[in-house]
């Protein structure tokens, strides 16, 4: 339709095209932007560009070289550049004298923020569970023992990861790898369990559960195509996690119902993970180790109860370690652990006749 209105040159059926495109449809910006530029159609280049949201989807839409590309298209690209950098801000719709219209586009002002909040919210709570995943981990891998440990070191899958995260800057993104590596260890410290490939024995939920988490995280990223490499393998364990994948994809693209709940999902999921950090750390076998001068806190105007106590919690958490137990039969000291205090005189009374 749009080489058709190309053809014609008719405003009316490329506006058409342009209002169907930018409502939902199969082609991908990158693809849009080719079809602005093939078919001449700047309002659709314009609608294109205005649609990408941050640098790194610009870099997956527009093309390396623009060389071949009309001046216009150029320079509506160096536009939206030069507004995502925040050199130049975004032209703003003219308004409407109607009063109807005022509070709408009003209204719409809001609802967009709300979008906005939200889906910043989502990433604030992407890292809070990232970050308590990785504490929980890191808690118990002496069970695992120092092969395990090595193996996580040697891959070199979680090594690619870590240097990717390196150069990795806007948070989403360093979710999306982040939950990557925690796939990857999460996998082969199941392998290394026993009987890792026996296919008559389930994964066990908590693993699968673990897992679907990170899955969802990553592949709610608009970069979850280049996650592939975490999906790979022959074992049991990928398998299982190939599954799981695909209905992580099922649950990222399905029409979530209406949150009925007092707080946002993101909200509720620090609350729970703040439960669980609050009965940890209170337990009576952990000894509590001082925190260090001159660390970072929520300001007071950006502080709210949900995440002043995840700060809290999660910080009481890592400066903590569980108490040693001694055995019960410690030939060298007495029940509480302490050193014999009757071996010690002893020890002294042998030292002073010797030196007698």
């Amino acid at each position: 339709m749009l080489e058709l209105a190309d053809y014609l040159e008719s405003d009316s059926l490329e506006a058409k095209c342009i209002h169907h495109l930018g409502q939902q449809t199969f082609f991908s910006l990158k693809q849009q932007f080719q079809m602005a530029e093939t078919y001449h159609s700047q309002q659709l280049m314009i609608q294109v560009c205005s649609s990408i949201k941050d640098a790194y989807e610009l870099d997956e839409t527009i093309p390396k070289e623009l060389d071949s590309f009309c001046n216009t298209t150029k320079n509506i690209v160096l536009q939206r550049s030069f507004e995502l950098l925040g050199i130049r801000k975004p032209p703003s719709p003219l308004l409407s004298g109607e009063p109807d219209q005022v509070f709408e586009n009003r209204m719409n002002q809001i609802i967009n923020q709300v979008e906005v909040q939200n889906h910043h919210g989502q990433i604030l709570g992407d890292q809070i569970e990232l970050l308590f995943e990785h504490l929980f981990l890191e808690e118990n891998m002496p069970r695992f023992g120092d092969a395990v440990a090595q193996a996580l070191r040697d891959n070199p899958l979680i090594k690619e990861l870590t240097n990717e995260l390196r150069e990795a800057h806007e948070p989403e993104e360093v979710n999306f790898i982040q939950a990557q590596i925690m796939v990857l260890k999460c996998k082969d410290i199941y392998a290394a369990g026993q009987h890792p490939d026996d296919w008559m024995l389930p994964v066990p939920s908590s693993i699968r559960a673990r897992l679907r988490d990170f899955a969802i995280i990553i592949n709610r990223n608009k970069r979850s195509h280049r996650s592939f490499r975490v999906t790979l393998g022959d074992r049991k364990i990928d398998e299982a996690y190939r599954s799981i994948t695909e209905s992580a994809v099922r649950y990222c693209q399905r029409q979530h119902i209406r949150d009925v709940t007092e707080h946002a999902s993101w909200i509720e999921k620090i609350n729970g993970v703040n439960g669980y950090l609050f009965e940890t750390i209170n337990q009576q076998d952990r000894v509590r180790r001082s925190l260090p001068d001159g660390i970072q806190h929520v300001s007071n105007r950006s502080n709210f109860r949900a995440i002043s106590e995840f700060v809290s919690n999660v910080r009481s958490f890592h400066y903590s370690f569980l108490r040693v137990i001694q055995p019960e039969n410690n030939e060298d000291g007495d029940e509480d652990g302490r050193p014999d205090q009757d071996v010690d005189d002893q020890n002294l009374q042998e030292q002073n006749q010797a030196e007698n």
